[in-house]
């Protein structure tokens, strides 16, 4: 008898919470960094020294309770400009003291202000913290950044012009034209359907989007790449195995890449003299002879490809998929 498991009908959402949930919570800390370091401080500063002149009567004051341990005095009252202008409402920077006085106060994005920046630490010493510590974690970010910046320039004047340039879906050429495009997806191609059973018998994917597609730009299928923990498999536009890349060292990176029977067929490695610092370039290095046949060098958030003489094309598949996932292996 033949169980069929019942689809999740469900699985298009979670799947899709899933993936949204790190670029939502990454949005979601941009905004309050903001808030913190740059809007409510800007309009406090804005506010006492900018703010137009006015003076303000405070009618009556009431301590309000936002939560069980938290209050704060609510003034209310009304202002009057030069111009002979009126507002009326909450006045920030006094007290239950101003009730029934004129007090000159400044009139801002939030409202009118009594006092000067003093009275408005509590609203100023979160994002000068946050501004303290992200300064230094910015400067010493952008230190090694330069630092391996200058690193891939040297080894690309040393290796020659770049034949392709990787971004986060596209293999480009040096003038721009897309060579090829990548998808992703947690689905794999009919012609892969015998991996996922695989993933079954104990091989593990390294994410949830672990099948990609390499397109050419007329829409046929290059080769296809299975995300496997500590590495990958390239498969042909027929779903036949072509090669494995598994990493056999974490610090320095270092990968082995193997026929499908398992015979070696190189390794990718630092590049020569890059082995104190890691992760800026990388040469794929043939079995037996030991010749470079690709060189793959970080610029920032792409990565450069420049293949060394004609290497199989094997070869070329197992470059351009690394740099394809050099973020993933090399971390």
């Amino acid at each position: 008898m033949t169980v069929v498991a019942k689809p999740d009908r469900w699985a298009a959402s979670k799947r899709f919470f899933a993936a949204a949930a790190a670029p939502a919570c990454f949005v979601l800390a941009l905004l309050l960094s903001a808030f913190f370091m740059l809007i409510l401080p800007g309009a406090v500063v804005y506010t006492v020294v900018w703010g137009e002149r006015a003076v303000a009567t405070i009618e009556a004051c009431e301590r309000r309770q936002v939560r069980h341990d938290t209050t704060y005095l609510d003034c209310r009252g009304s202002w009057r400009f030069a111009d002979g202008a009126r507002g009326s409402g909450h006045v920030s920077g006094v007290g239950g003291d101003d009730i029934g006085r004129e007090v000159p106060v400044r009139v801002g994005p939030l409202g009118p202000y009594a006092g000067g920046l003093g009275r408005s630490r509590h609203a100023l010493i979160p994002g000068a913290l946050m501004w303290a510590v992200s300064l230094p974690v910015a400067g010493v970010a952008l230190y090694f950044l330069f630092r391996a910046r200058a690193r891939a320039r040297r080894v690309l004047a040393e290796v020659g012009e770049a034949d392709g340039l990787m971004g986060r879906r596209r293999f480009r050429d040096g003038h721009g034209r897309t060579l090829l495009r990548f998808r992703a997806s947690s689905r794999p191609p009919i012609v892969l359907s015998g991996v996922e059973s695989a993933q079954r018998g104990g091989r593990r994917f390294a994410t949830s989007r672990p099948f990609v597609t390499a397109r050419v730009p007329s829409g046929g299928v290059a080769f296809f790449i299975a995300r496997l923990a500590g590495g990958f498999a390239v498969f042909d536009a027929d779903g036949r195995p072509a090669l494995v890349v598994r990493r056999s060292s974490v610090s320095p990176p270092r990968l082995e890449i193997l026929a499908p029977d398992r015979t070696p067929l190189g390794r990718i490695v630092p590049h020569p003299g890059g082995e104190d610092r890691p992760g800026v370039a990388f040469a794929l290095i043939t079995e037996g002879d030991g010749e470079t046949a690709a060189v793959v060098v970080a610029k920032f958030l792409r990565w450069v490809v420049v293949f060394c003489g004609d290497p199989p094309e094997p070869l070329r598949q197992a470059a351009t998929a690394f740099a394809f996932e050099a973020l993933r292996l090399t971390r």
